[in-house]
């Protein structure tokens, strides 16, 4: 810790003490109102407040006293890079608790756990003097194979929003703002910088919104973050049906909306449109252009002004002084993210309780995870944490005693010694512990997975283990979820997801029964990728993508197709098992202004202390269209004693009940029936009654294909247009005389060797100093070089690529057509 203070003084300790100094004398001149202060500004120093100042910075007007404010990563810890900054990792950056991943942390269904976390973050943030924290990250889980999938929480919005509500209220409540991501539809990784999200009004709201809504109205953050891809056809950047309709005046959004980094598509319609922060800072390369755009009226004066003030409210908001011991913090922060892995591991088998291990079993452990474990993923939330700790480490620090063989190797070489060895040292053992997962570079920012396969290796080694040994018991690290050939032939699965930096600790005291596990899935387990009802077209078309399923996503789908799943949603084992009874509901009827009670008592039937999770659902009438059996609106987690019985009350607010009406613009409660039904997973029904719903009647839903009350088989891409009217366009391959400043490099350097020669110098700047050829970092810095467009390079380039540069690139890169016309 001595060496990271040292660092820290060195990197940090400048510009600490200037953004300190900087803060004070401005606020001296800020007592004016800030209508007066926005009236006197030029319409120069307006536009320049749009434009971050460098990679973190928003921009500062010193002779008019605005300060700027600092951001920093990221949703499972603090990204804060004192050095130059950049999207990836690659720079160094100041060490900080690496919490479990959102994929990890939705799995605790615990959102004061989670408002632990976001307090957490938020002081180590204000310990840099950090004013906005960029996350959490909400986004809908639509497919398995999305890359940044460990970094959002769940495939249901009433999950998703819940907890990252929490997250907010808890980071917030130290006085850093946190700017929720990526708005919206972003659900892809592929080209996602020209990709548009071409989704129904119903599924729009009611799925892809409906988290986002939760987490901006409840604890009302400071910022949302746009994401890069179209929604519906126009970019997310320049969405006035998103930013203003929806987050200004449906949602009455007060705090500023800021661009993901790179994803302003157009400066004057994304001021026009709700946007107010462009990052990060593109050297001021559209300032001109808003400029003759103000003059002209196309960009409208009322809407930069708006832009501007919500900019310089967050400059300008006095926030704590952080004055305690940092050291102290990272340890409390290191001893809360092992809580919290220790509360989100899901036990998804544990046939004749093999598990916990005792301490008379000869244990072997196999798989190079378990002395390499991933902890995070890659990408901008990657932490640099102080420690962190592998599941050998772990074991070793409870005094287990166990033998090791590697098993195999992460980079995928097959090697017959390593699997030889493995086998033989399995033979010998009463239990297994195989460390199954995906390597760094198989899931991460920038790109999307090829499958949802584990490496072959891994399979094959587990098939020939488990037929020598009965008692196989598979760790699973990865950040989303994976095929399970084997499933059958195993004990025992316990899900680590990637659990932070003491990961290894905290499935060590799972393992030996020092915790109870208890968590629950937050994501359905598909037996094969070709379940998934989106499998058959995502990623077919990347730029114009068809949300074909609809509302259909993960156990919405699964459930009314009656498709089997590996586990269900909401789905976890105990090490103690527990009875849901003494079921009342308040009412048989719900009316717009009226909550209903579900009140059961939970009794520990077993002789280990747990916790369980209650969970409340509202169902629909089979078959009414776009709508799935049962939808998650409300949960409680509770911690009981073995043989203790205790009494749950979970409030289901009149707004569970109500639905999207898109003639109207409005929620509102239908006329009809509706379920209230109670598990302990999706599938796992305990109690179901049927209530009345005095609301409104809704427009019938007409000629819509049959699909879309009965979801049997996969969807259609024509029935998805008849349905939604949105029109998918055919994937074209440009051709020299039509390339523009949206087409990649990878797509102009086919044609041109000069562009072939300003990538490959490009490579080398931006790969400087990466140790790991084969890391994800590589894959995804090459993947931002080759698939971004030019304009968006331009923009983050900090200067270095003009648009006069990449305007001459293009015309180099057309010039084959324009010799064949002569």
């Amino acid at each position: 810790m001595e060496a990271y203070f040292r660092y820290l003084k060195r990197c940090d300790g400048i510009l600490r003490s200037k953004v300190i100094t900087e803060r004070r004398h401005f606020m001296k001149s800020s007592e004016e109102p800030l209508t007066n202060r926005l009236s006197k500004l030029s319409s120069t120093d307006l536009i320049k407040l749009t434009s971050g100042e460098d990679f973190w910075h928003s921009s500062s007007l010193i002779d008019d006293h605005i300060p700027n404010f600092r951001m920093s990563d990221g949703p499972n810890g603090l990204r804060y890079q004192a050095d130059k900054g950049d999207a990836l990792g690659i720079n160094n950056s100041v060490p900080s608790t690496c919490f479990p991943t959102a994929s990890a942390i939705a799995c605790t269904w615990d959102p004061e756990l989670i408002r632990r976390m976001g307090r957490a973050i938020g002081q180590e943030a204000r310990s840099l003097n950090v004013d906005m924290v960029l996350g959490p990250g909400i986004n809908i889980k639509r497919n398995p194979l999305c890359g940044r999938n460990f970094e959002y929480f769940s495939e249901d919005p009433y999950l998703a929003g819940t907890i990252g509500a929490a997250w907010i209220k808890g980071l917030q409540s130290q006085g850093v703002g946190a700017c929720v991501k990526h708005f919206a539809g972003n659900n892809q990784k592929n080209d996602r910088l020209r990709s548009d999200s071409l989704i129904d009004q119903t599924a729009l709201h009611e799925l892809y919104l409906a988290a986002f809504q939760i987490a901006v109205t409840r604890p009302q953050p400071e910022g949302v973050m746009c994401s890069y891809n179209k929604v519906n056809g126009t970019y997310a950047s320049d969405n006035p049906y998103l930013l203003t309709t929806v987050l200004r005046q449906q949602w009455r959004f007060k705090g500023s909306v800021i661009t993901g980094w790179g994803a302003l598509n157009n400066k004057i319609a994304s001021i026009n449109a709700g946007t107010d922060l462009e990052m990060p800072s593109s050297n001021h390369l559209f300032d001109k252009q808003a400029l003759a755009g103000l003059k002209t009226g196309q960009l409208q004066n009322k809407a930069l002004y708006r832009a501007a003030k919500n900019v310089i409210k967050i400059a300008e908001k006095k926030r704590p002084v952080f004055k305690g011991d940092r050291s102290a913090l990272l340890k409390e922060g290191g001893q809360l993210a092992q809580k919290i892995e220790e509360s989100a591991a899901v036990l998804l088998k544990n046939d004749n309780q093999v598990l916990p291990i005792k301490s008379s079993d000869e244990v072997a452990v196999i798989g190079e995870m378990a002395a390499h474990t991933r902890y995070q993923g890659a990408g901008s939330s990657h932490i640099n944490p102080p420690e962190s700790v592998t599941i050998l480490q772990g074991l070793d620090h409870m005094g287990v005693h166990y033998h090791y063989q590697q098993g195999y190797s992460l980079s995928n070489q097959k090697s017959d010694q390593f699997i030889t060895s493995a086998v033989a040292l399995a033979k010998k053992a009463d239990k297994v512990i195989f460390v199954a997962g995906l390597p760094g570079n198989d899931e991460s920012e920038g790109f999307d997975r090829k499958n949802m396969q584990l490496p072959v290796i891994q399979n094959v080694l587990i098939d020939r283990i488990a037929a020598i040994n009965p008692n196989v018991i598979a760790l699973l690290v990865a950040g989303a979820p994976v095929e399970l050939p084997w499933l059958k032939d195993v004990k025992g699965v316990l899900n680590l997801y990637l659990g932070g930096q003491y990961v290894g600790n905290a499935a060590a005291n799972l393992l030996l029964g020092k915790v109870n596990p208890s968590g629950k899935l937050a994501e359905s387990y598909p037996i094969n990728y070709m379940d998934v009802p989106s499998a058959a077209i995502y990623d077919h078309n990347p730029q114009s993508v068809g949300y074909a399923e609809s509302v259909y996503v993960g156990y919405r789908y699964y459930e009314k197709s009656g498709t089997p799943v590996a586990f269900p949603f909401g789905y976890g084992l105990s090490y103690t098992t527990f009875k849901i009874s003494r079921i009342d509901i308040d009412t048989d009827m719900i009316r717009e202004s009226q909550s209903i009670h579900v009140k059961a008592d939970i009794t520990n039937t077993g002789n280990v202390d747990g916790a369980e999770v209650i969970q409340v659902y509202v169902g629909n009438e089979e078959d009414r269209p776009l709508k799935p059996l049962k939808e998650l609106k409300g949960f409680k987690k509770v911690v009981i004693r073995a043989g203790q019985t205790k009494s749950v009350t979970v409030e289901l607010p009149a707004q569970s009940f109500f639905e999207w009406c898109d003639a109207s613009q409005k929620w509102q409660l239908p006329l009809g029936h509706k379920f209230i039904i109670i598990g302990d997973s999706s599938n796992n029904v305990v109690f179901s009654t049927r209530i009345q719903s005095k609301g409104i009647s809704f427009p019938d839903k007409k000629n819509l294909p049959i699909w879309y009350s009965k979801p049997q088989g996969k969807p259609t891409l024509a029935d998805f247009s008849k349905m939604s009217g949105l029109e998918i366009k055919k994937q074209v391959v440009p051709k020299p005389g039509q390339y523009t400043k949206l087409n990649t490099a990878r797509e102009l350097s086919m044609h041109s060797f000069i562009i072939r020669k300003m990538i490959k110098r490009m490579k080398e700047a931006r790969l400087k100093g990466i140790s790991e050829p084969n890391s994800a970092a590589v894959k995804f810095e090459e993947t931002i070089i080759m698939d971004s467009p030019l304009i968006r390079l331009a923009q983050q380039s900090e200067g270095k690529l003009s648009l006069k540069t990449v305007d001459k690139l293009v015309e180099i890169a057309n010039r084959r057509y324009i010799k064949a016309l002569l």
